[in-house]
């Protein structure tokens, strides 16, 4: 059976930051399983759009709001263009820049049991 997870997004001293809820740690990755649900929690004041690095391409959300949940919820897949999914890097998109060298934060996809 799915699990359903949250990741708060805050801001701090300018900062985006990446915190998976419950009782994560800023900066933390996510574990989850194939096929668990998966939201962002956008506490920031700012629009947020998110996008995969790794694997690129990996549709997560709509552009979350400001005080709002992503839409639509991001089911974790088991493969994404014939490779198995074993994590997710993704950043934020910053207005007027480059995407980031590395990505903002990781959801890990850990072996079913």
């Amino acid at each position: 059976m799915a699990s359903s997870w949250s990741i708060a997004i805050n801001q701090h001293n300018g900062q985006i930051t990446f915190t998976p809820d419950p009782g994560g740690t800023t900066g933390q990755p996510l574990g989850v399983n194939t096929f668990d649900n998966v939201t962002w929690n956008n506490q920031t004041n700012q629009e947020i759009t998110l996008r995969s690095m790794q694997p690129e391409g990996l549709f997560l959300c709509d552009p979350i709001p400001a005080g709002d949940v992503s839409n639509p919820i991001f089911n974790v897949p088991p493969s994404f263009r014939s490779a198995p999914v074993s994590s997710i890097g993704y950043y934020w998109v910053r207005p007027n820049a480059p995407p980031p060298a590395q990505p903002d934060a990781w959801i890990v996809v850990v072996a079913n049991t």
